[in-house]
């Protein structure tokens, strides 16, 4: 009930009035509300890590879509995905968005424009660069590093299982190009939907634990970590035992990594989060 049970969204917004929006589960509806109140009509960026229903299925009931003025030529959203093309995206939103998975809404996608994401180039908004690494989670999915004009901002790895078979000389690979990646950055939000016993039982699935969230933080050299993609069937008291669990870890390693477990609602200061948000 404290940290909430909607699945992955996030809002961010630059300083020169970007809106970029990571993935679009069901607490997209909220944003989409909040905005209307606004009177927010500003392009939205909407950045999908992967295409799994828990990260999409929101968008359905994002109501910037059908409650705002449809001007010519106008486009609400650009639906960009770290990992899929155009093609794919449109072809599961469409679905996702019509019957029998949805009743027919008159317009409902008509203001989406769907984007491909080529290379290794950067996406760029305004000032800001979203670069993307790929995830280890199946089907595949990204993760996102977001830049201003000074440095790096924020990351945003949802959904990304750091456990396997480490002796591999490709997860080794991966993980030292990842630490690279990530290095220094402000603000890191990563899964961290599982105890350290259930990350050794449930390998191959695509998430990772908060202990091992926690470690690759500090390895990255990262100031603040917020712990993300809760798992469903534990509640606050027991997210608040793994993030003890994960500052005691923090304490013996004698890092200066600050932590926290993200939650509903949330608004933050970056790169200044840590000033922000603890004492």
């Amino acid at each position: 009930m404290r940290f909430g049970g909607n699945t992955s969204c996030l809002e961010l917004r630059s300083a020169h009035g970007e809106l970029l929006v990571l993935d679009a589960g069901t607490g997209i509806r909220g944003l989409g509300a909040a905005l209307l109140q606004e009177g927010d009509l500003r392009p939205i960026h909407l950045l999908l890590t992967h295409l799994h229903a828990d990260h999409v299925l929101g968008l359905p009931h994002f109501v910037p879509l059908i409650a705002l003025p449809r001007e010519a030529g106008r486009e609400a959203v650009r639906v960009i995905a770290g990992a899929h093309s155009a093609l794919e995206v449109e072809a599961l939103l469409t679905a996702m968005a019509t019957p029998p998975l949805f009743p027919a809404v008159d317009g409902l996608l008509a203001q989406l424009r769907y984007v491909d994401w080529p290379g290794s180039a950067p996406y760029e908004v305004g000032t800001l660069r979203v670069q993307r690494w790929p995830a280890r989670h199946p089907g595949g999915a990204a993760i996102f590093r977001v830049d201003d004009s000074v440095g790096a901002l924020c990351a945003f790895a949802p959904d990304n299982e750091l456990s396997g078979d480490s002796a591999l000389a490709e997860v080794r690979a991966w993980r030292a190009a990842l630490v690279s990646f990530l290095h220094g950055v402000p603000l890191l939000i990563h899964d961290a939907t599982y105890t350290a016993d259930e990350a050794r039982r449930f390998t191959a699935w695509g998430h990772s634990s908060a202990h091992e969230a926690t470690q690759l933080a500090m390895e990255c050299e990262a100031e603040t970590l917020a712990l993300f993609h809760h798992h469903p069937d534990r509640d606050d008291h027991a997210i608040d035992r793994l993030l003890d669990d994960c500052r005691t870890l923090v304490h013996r390693a004698g890092s200066a990594l600050r932590l926290f477990a993200a939650s509903e609602g949330l608004v933050l200061q970056v790169p200044s989060v840590a000033d922000a948000l603890l004492p």
